[in-house]
């Protein structure tokens, strides 16, 4: 008898131990444009904190990816933790989904949620979309046709929407159709409201990597490091020499690759991809060919990005933007800036005409069939001596190492061809 009486107050005293310790609740911010660092941070959040008591999501968002969203919605419908979701001011778009995978949703008076059509809004979209929303509220036992309303403007719903309308729900609406449990001011009644006003509150915020990764993906300065990486790219091409140009495009383009890689958004591959690319065109520029070097590059080039925005969740539609803006630029450049007044400041503006007295370099075509020897490596190009003088040489296909014997076999204008020697 008295084992069983130690064991129930040993069980008393261990239950009362346990309801002293403080409870744990994490405030996640989802603010901002929604991106794929927004979803690893929380992803992270909520697997470094499996016993909370409660997950308040304080959201304030016109939205952003789709695919981060629904990365979010996967893991707050995952855990089994309480997930409540404060919408301070709105909860549009991508940020909808968030707010109604969350068991509970509070609203403040100035709040609203919706607004959820994707873009482009294409029936594909909006169908997979559409298909998110209705689950997502089924899960959490709300209306699947409202949650569907605020994707597809074709649906109706009686007293509450017209056809060929967004749906979007202020306070008072999301309340009395049920979409919200609640409106309440702040934070701090929202925990009254859920009995956690003596819980330990902990305000989680992404750390530097999840906070760069947000900045590179978001979808505009995305577009312009692509952009200015492109065109510094295009002229380093045609400007020799190792300067600002070269340094700006591998900044730029490993920022944007980079960045993408650590998002979860691309794998090594496309990174790879654009280095070939590179190497091709480099192969290109410095040895004669039939083009294929460089169209091959080009291609490589090409599918290395449309790998790196499309097949994670980017749109084509963004891509051929991006490449437009390239283009134009790229034109703008090689018509325009030569007959700019800043460029005539730097290149010279008169021509060498034969009345003034200028000749144009002799061919020595005398010089074909002679032999001579690499004074320097031709890669294609360096120089070469022929009886006791020295010229700049091209090579055929190959490389030359110093001291080699070769023959010119093709002179053109000031350029001179040259091959191996047959011993």
């Amino acid at each position: 008898m008295k084992k069983i009486l130690y064991t129930i107050l040993f069980s008393f005293l261990l239950l009362s131990f346990l309801n002293a310790q403080p409870q744990n609740v994490y405030v996640i911010p989802i603010k901002g444009t929604i991106e794929l660092g927004l979803a690893s941070f929380v992803e992270r959040s909520l697997k470094e904190n499996p016993n909370a008591k409660a997950f308040i999501f304080e959201i304030d968002t016109f939205g952003g990816r789709v695919d981060a969203a629904i990365r979010i919605r996967d893991a707050i419908l995952s855990t089994p933790n309480l997930t409540i979701a404060f919408i301070k001011d709105r909860a549009w778009s991508a940020g909808a989904l968030i707010a109604l995978s969350c068991e509970k949703i509070i609203i403040s008076p100035s709040g609203s949620i919706g607004a959820a059509e994707p873009r482009p809004a294409e029936e594909k979209t909006i169908s997979a979309l559409k298909a998110e929303f209705e689950s997502t509220a089924k899960k959490r036992q709300r209306n699947p046709k409202i949650a569907a309303a605020m994707v597809d403007a074709d649906e109706v719903i009686p007293g509450l929407k017209q056809k060929g309308k967004i749906l979007t729900l202020y306070a008072e609406e999301a309340k009395k159709w049920k979409i919200a449990d609640e409106i309440l001011e702040d934070l701090d009644s929202v925990l009254k409201y859920f009995r956690l006003e003596k819980a330990k509150v902990t305000n989680l915020h992404p750390n530097w990597a999840e906070n760069f990764v947000r900045f590179i993906t978001d979808p505009t300065v995305s577009s312009i490091i692509l952009t200015i990486g492109m065109l510094s790219l295009y002229v380093a091409i045609f400007t020799p020499g190792l300067g600002l140009p070269e340094l700006l495009a591998l900044i730029c383009l490993g920022l944007f690759f980079g960045g993408h890689y650590l998002a979860g958004l691309a794998g090594l591959e496309p990174l790879i991809l654009f280095i070939l690319g590179l190497i091709l065109i480099f192969i290109e520029m410095h040895t004669p060919g039939f083009g294929i070097p460089g169209i091959a590059g080009s291609i490589s080039v090409f599918l290395s990005i449309y790998w790196t925005i499309v097949q994670k969740g980017g749109t084509f539609q963004a891509l051929l933007t991006g490449i437009f803006v390239v283009l134009s630029l790229i034109i703008f450049l090689a018509i325009y800036l030569p007959r700019s007044r800043v460029w005539k400041k730097f290149g010279l503006s008169g021509s060498q005409k034969k009345e003034l007295g200028y000749t144009a370099v002799q061919e020595r075509k005398d010089l074909i069939g002679k032999k001579g020897k690499t004074i320097t490596m031709l890669r294609p190009t360096g120089i070469i001596e022929i009886d006791g003088e020295r010229f700049e040489a091209y090579s055929e296909s190959e490389f030359i190492e110093p001291g080699e014997e070769v023959l010119v076999f093709k002179v053109e204008g000031n350029k001179i061809f040259v091959r191996r020697s047959e011993k």
